[in-house]
C-alpha cells in the first residue's frame, strides 16, 4: 500500500472509529443550477465570448478529422495545445499544411482579419493581438486570428466546447479582451511548489485566458545579493528564467513580486539586515532614508529582473508601508518633502525609475500612505494596481494607467468565503467585506470601476494570500472567474461564473461540486470561529499595526478546559462544556455535511481527468474541518464521560470504568488528529518542495513578523495548521485524570494503568 492510500485508509477509519452520525450521506441542497444541465450551446464556456452566435444545431468530430494549419504553426503553442487537448478527448490527429477533402480544423493567423468591438482599454492593438474569431460547421472548424496570441485563446475556446460534450454546436463565436491584462497573484512566500506543479499552474492558467503571472517568492528565490534570507529550497535564477521561458510560451508574463519597504521581516529577521530597519526593534520595514536599503533592493530586484528575460512587468509592491516617515530618522525628511506620503513616493520613484530604465512596466499600490497631493511626485510610466474610485481621476490626469484589484481570498486560513457568510450569530460573525461571497464581491468591484469610466484601465489584478495558511489550489474558482470578469463582464452574473468554472474545470460529468465549495466555505468558516481568541501565552507580542506602534499580546485561540474530577470523590466542580450549546448543535449538524461533501469529493475523482490534485487538495480541506467538528462533539461526551463517574462512586468499577472510556477517547481523538494531520501533509507536499529547518547547506531562520501575524510563520512545517490543538492542554488534563483515576482505583483495590498520551506530539 502507498503512503497515500494507507494515510487516506488511516483518516477514513479513524473517521469512522470514533463518531458516525445517522443520515451521514445526507444530501446538501444546491443554490445554483449546474451547467450541465443546462442545454444552450457554450454555456460553459469561461471567459464569457464577447459575441456568441450558437445555434441548437450539432455535428460531430471523428478520427478522419485533420488540422489544417501553414506549417510556420506546426510547433507554435496553440497548435500543440489544441494536440493535447483533442488527444484528452481520445482525437489524435495530424497536423496538415492544406485544409485538403477531409473534414479539417482550420487555424489561420492573418493581420486585420478579426475586428473587434467595444471595450474599456483603450489600447486597441493590444486587444486586438488577442482577438480570435470560432466558425463552427459541420466538417469545417476554422480558428482564426490576428496573433499568435488570440489563436492559442481561440483554441482554449474551441476545447472548452469540445470537451462539454461529443458534439459541437454550429455558429460563430468572435471574441477579444475588454483589457489587455487578466493577472493572478500566487503567494509561494511560505512554501514552495515544485518546478514542475508551477508549470502545471501556469498552464492552467492559460487555459482561462489568464495572461500574467505574479509570483512572491520572498526567500524561495536564490538571491547572490542576500544570500542569508534564501530558504533551503528555493528556485534558482536558471529555474525561474525556465518558468519564464514557459510562462511566455503560453502567452504569460512571469511577474516578479518583491515587497519595498513593509512587509519585509523574511529579510530584517536576518542580522545581517537589522541596520536597515526603520525602528530598530521591528522587523516589519525598511527605513527608506538610508542609502543602503536601496542598495540591497536594487540588487535583489536586478537579479529577478535578469532571471526573468522577456518579461514585460514587475510589480514594487509597497503594500501597507505603515510606518513611513514616523521614524526620528525619517520624520524631517518627510517633512521636507511635504509628509509621510511624499517620502514614500520619493522612495518608490527611485526605485521604479530604475526598474523602468531595466525595461520593466513597473505596477504598485496606489494606497496610504499616499495621498491625492502625492500622485504626482509618481512618475507617469508606473501603473497602479489599487483602483479608488476618489482618486481615480487624478491618476488619469496624470497620465498613470490603473488596474483593478480585487482578491479571491484575504484572510481566511482554511479555504475562501466564496459564498455569503451562512449566520449572523456569535458562532460565524458575519464580516461586511464577505457578506456576498468572494465571486460576487470581486465581480461588483470590477463592474463598479469599469462602469464609472474615471481611469485609463489596462488590467485587473487577482490576489490570493497564502500567508493566512491555505493552500492556494483552492483559489482557483476566484482565479478563473475575476479575470473571466476582466476579459469580459457583461451579461456574466457571479452565479453562472461560477457554474460556468464547475463545468470548465471539472468537466461537464463534475457531480455537484457547488456543494462541495458550499460545504467547504461554510466548514472552514466555523472552524475558524469555533475556538476563542484570548491573548497569546505562546507567542511573543504584536508591536503595531496600521494605526500605530504598541506592544500588546499576540491573539491566539482555544477552548475551556475539560473538567477534572477531584481525587478521591471524584467531585466535578465545574460542570460547564468545553464546546458551547451554539457550537455543540452547530458542529452536529455540519458532520454530516462534511460526509456528503468527501463522498462528492470521492465520487468527483472518479470522474475527473485532469484535476485529480485539486480534488485531493479540496479533500484534505474537508478533512481539516471534519477533524475540527468531531473534536468539538468529543471534547463534551468526554465531559459527559467524566460527570458520569462522578455520578457513579457508589459503583468503583463503573467509575473507573467511565474514567477510563473519557480518556480511551483523547486517545482517539489524538490518533485522529495525528492521521488526518499525516493525510493533509500527504497531499500538500506531492507538489510542495519540503518545509524543512536545514537543506541544501542552508538554515532557514525562524522568526515571526513583529506586526503581522502570518499563521504559516508560527511554525517551520506544516503543523500551523493543527497549531491550536497542540497547545490545548490536554497532556496536563490526561496525567491530572490518570492520577485521579488511579489513586480511586487503588481505594477499591482495581487495576492501576499507565498510558501515557503525548498530546503534543503529531508524528
Amino acid at each position: 500500500m502507498n503512503t497515500i492510500h494507507m494515510y487516506r485508509s488511516i483518516f477514513l477509519l479513524s473517521f469512522c472509529c470514533l463518531i458516525i452520525w445517522p443520515g451521514a450521506h445526507a444530501q446538501v441542497r444546491s443554490s445554483q443550477k449546474s451547467v450541465a444541465a443546462e442545454s444552450q450551446a457554450g454555456a460553459g464556456l469561461l471567459p464569457l465570448p464577447q459575441q456568441m452566435q450558437l445555434t441548437a444545431k450539432r455535428f460531430s468530430m471523428g478520427t478522419n478529422w485533420h488540422i489544417a494549419a501553414d506549417p510556420a504553426l506546426a510547433g507554435e503553442q496553440a497548435v500543440m495545445s489544441l494536440q493535447q487537448g483533442l488527444k484528452e478527448v481520445n482525437l489524435a490527429l495530424n497536423v496538415t499544411g492544406a485544409k485538403g477533402k477531409s473534414p479539417a480544423i482550420q487555424l489561420i493567423v492573418q493581420n486585420g482579419s478579426v475586428e473587434i468591438g467595444a471595450s474599456v482599454d483603450t489600447n486597441r492593438a493590444a486587444l486586438t493581438r488577442q482577438a480570435y474569431r470560432l466558425s463552427l460547421k459541420p466538417g469545417q472548424v476554422t480558428i482564426t486570428a490576428n496573433a499568435q496570441q488570440g489563436l492559442y485563446y481561440g483554441v482554449q475556446t474551441f476545447l472548452q466546447l469540445v470537451k462539454a460534450g461529443p458534439q459541437l454546436p454550429e455558429g460563430e463565436i468572435t471574441d477579444w479582451p475588454n483589457v489587455e491584462v487578466r493577472m493572478i497573484y500566487w503567494d509561494d512566500a511560505h512554501h514552495l511548489e515544485k518546478l514542475t506543479a508551477l508549470k502545471r499552474i501556469i498552464r492552467q492558467a492559460s487555459t482561462y485566458k489568464i495572461n500574467a503571472f505574479s509570483i512572491k517568492l520572498e526567500g524561495h528565490f536564490e538571491y547572490k545579493s542576500a544570500p542569508a534570507i534564501v530558504e533551503p529550497y528555493a528556485l534558482t535564477a536558471k529555474e525561474y528564467q525556465e518558468l519564464t521561458d514557459f510562462a511566455k510560451a503560453h502567452f504569460i508574463d512571469l511577474v516578479p513580486f518583491l515587497d519595498a519597504p513593509a512587509h519585509v521581516s523574511f529579510i530584517l529577521k536576518h542580522p545581517e539586515f537589522r541596520k536597515l530597519r526603520l525602528i530598530d526593534d521591528i522587523n516589519y520595514q525598511f527605513s527608506v532614508t538610508n542609502p543602503a536599503t536601496f542598495k540591497l533592493l536594487d540588487a535583489m530586484y536586478s537579479e529577478l529582473i535578469n532571471a526573468s528575460k522577456g518579461s514585460k512587468y514587475i510589480l514594487l509592491s509597497n503594500d501597507e508601508a505603515y510606518y513611513t516617515g514616523k521614524a526620528p530618522s525619517e520624520k524631517a525628511m518627510a517633512d521636507s518633502l511635504g509628509g509621510n506620503g511624499r517620502l514614500l513616493a520619493w522612495f518608490m520613484k527611485k526605485l521604479a525609475d530604475r526598474l523602468h530604465e531595466q525595461g520593466r512596466t513597473v505596477l504598485f499600490w496606489g494606497e496610504f500612505p499616499l495621498r491625492k497631493e502625492d500622485i504626482t511626485a509618481l512618475p507617469s510610466h508606473m501603473v497602479n494596481g489599487v483602483y479608488n474610485k476618489s482618486i481615480a481621476a487624478d491618476y488619469k490626469k496624470h497620465g498613470i494607467r490603473q488596474f483593478v484589484y480585487t482578491a479571491t481570498q484575504g484572510a481566511e486560513p482554511i479555504f475562501p468565503n466564496y459564498y455569503p457568510k451562512h449566520t449572523k450569530t456569535a458562532i460565524m460573525a458575519d464580516g461586511s467585506d464577505r457578506s456576498s461571497g468572494r465571486v460576487a464581491d470581486m465581480f461588483r468591484e470590477i463592474g463598479t470601476a469599469f462602469s464609472g469610466n474615471l481611469s485609463s484601465f489596462m488590467g485587473v489584478i487577482i490576489a490570493g494570500w497564502a500567508d493566512a495558511g491555505l493552500h492556494p489550489e483552492t483559489f482557483w474558482l476566484g482565479y478563473a472567474t475575476g479575470t473571466a470578469a476582466g476579459w469580459n463582464n457583461k451579461n456574466l452574473t457571479p452565479a453562472n461564473a461560477s457554474a460556468r468554472f464547475m463545468n470548465s474545470f471539472y468537466g461537464p460529468r463534475q457531480k455537484d461540486m457547488d456543494s462541495v465549495y458550499r460545504v467547504l466555505s461554510e466548514q472552514a468558516e466555523f472552524h475558524t470561529e469555533s475556538w476563542d481568541w484570548i491573548p497569546s501565552p505562546w507567542r511573543a507580542p504584536i508591536k503595531g499595526n496600521s494605526d500605530s506602534l504598541f506592544l500588546q499580546p499576540e491573539k491566539d485561540q482555544t477552548l475551556p478546559l475539560l473538567p477534572l474530577p477531584a481525587s478521591s470523590t471524584l467531585a466535578v466542580s465545574n460542570k460547564t462544556y468545553p464546546v458551547n450549546a451554539k457550537r455543540f448543535a452547530t458542529a452536529q449538524s455540519m458532520l454530516p455535511r462534511n460526509a456528503y461533501a468527501l463522498q462528492l469529493l470521492r465520487e468527483n475523482k472518479s470522474l475527473a481527468k485532469t484535476q485529480l490534485y485539486n480534488l485531493e487538495v479540496l479533500e484534505s480541506v474537508a478533512a481539516i474541518c471534519g477533524q475540527n467538528l468531531r473534536m468539538l462533539v468529543a471534547l463534551n461526551r468526554i465531559s459527559d464521560l467524566v460527570q458520569e463517574a462522578s455520578a457513579a462512586t457508589a459503583d468503583p468499577k463503573l467509575a473507573v470504568s467511565k474514567l477510563d472510556a473519557a480518556m480511551e477517547m483523547v486517545g482517539k481523538l489524538k490518533n485522529q488528529r495525528d492521521s488526518t494531520f499525516a493525510f493533509v501533509e500527504s497531499i500538500w507536499f506531492k507538489e510542495w518542495q519540503p518545509l524543512v529547518e536545514k537543506a541544501n547547506g542552508r538554515t532557514f531562520l525562524h522568526q515571526v513578523d513583529d506586526i503581522k501575524d502570518h499563521q504559516p510563520v508560527r511554525t517551520i512545517d506544516l503543523s500551523y495548521l493543527i497549531y491550536r490543538e497542540l497547545h490545548y492542554p490536554l497532556d496536563q488534563w490526561w496525567n491530572d485524570v490518570l492520577k485521579v483515576r488511579n489513586d480511586f482505583a487503588q481505594q477499591h483495590n482495581l487495576p492501576l494503568v499507565n498510558k501515557q498520551l503525548e498530546w503534543a506530539r503529531y508524528r
